[in-house]
C-alpha cells in the first residue's frame, strides 16, 4: 500500500497525494468546479480529473520527470527548465474561465473596472 502524504492542509482545502493520485479536499465546491474548467481549458497539458464526488476531487499525477524538490538541488537540465518554464508562460498568457459570481471577461472582477470617482478602480 502507499504512504499517504499530506501537500497542503488548511482550514479550506486539503491535499493528499498516494501513489500516482492526488485528493483534494475542500469545503467550497464551486472553487473546485472552477479548478476542473480551468484544466479543461488549459493550453498545457494539465492532470486527469479521475473522479469526482463532492467534497473530494481525485486527479492523476502528471506524466514526466521530476526537475526538482522543494529546498534539496535541481535536478532537471537547462532544457528542461527552460520547456517548464515555456509551458507556465504559455499557461500565464491563456485567458482565464469564468468565474462564478465575477463580472467581466475572464473571470475579471469589478476591481478592473473603470467608475466614476477614479479613472480606475484597484481596491
Amino acid at each position: 500500500m502507499d504512504e499517504v502524504k499530506v501537500v497542503v492542509a488548511h482550514s479550506e482545502r486539503a491535499t493528499l497525494r498516494v501513489g500516482d493520485v492526488f485528493l483534494k479536499v475542500d469545503s467550497d465546491q464551486a472553487r473546485i468546479d472552477v479548478e476542473v474548467e480551468a484544466m479543461s481549458l488549459a493550453p498545457v497539458p494539465t492532470p486527469e480529473v479521475l473522479w469526482r464526488k463532492p467534497p473530494v476531487l481525485a486527479i492523476a499525477a502528471v506524466p514526466g520527470t521530476t526537475l526538482g524538490r522543494l529546498g534539496g538541488p535541481s535536478t532537471g537540465s537547462p532544457a528542461a527548465w527552460a520547456a517548464a518554464g515555456a509551458a507556465i508562460r504559455k499557461l500565464h498568457d491563456a485567458p482565464l474561465p469564468p468565474r462564478p459570481g465575477r463580472a467581466g471577461p475572464g473571470g475579471a472582477s469589478s476591481r478592473w473596472r473603470r467608475n466614476s470617482t477614479t479613472s480606475a478602480s484597484c481596491s
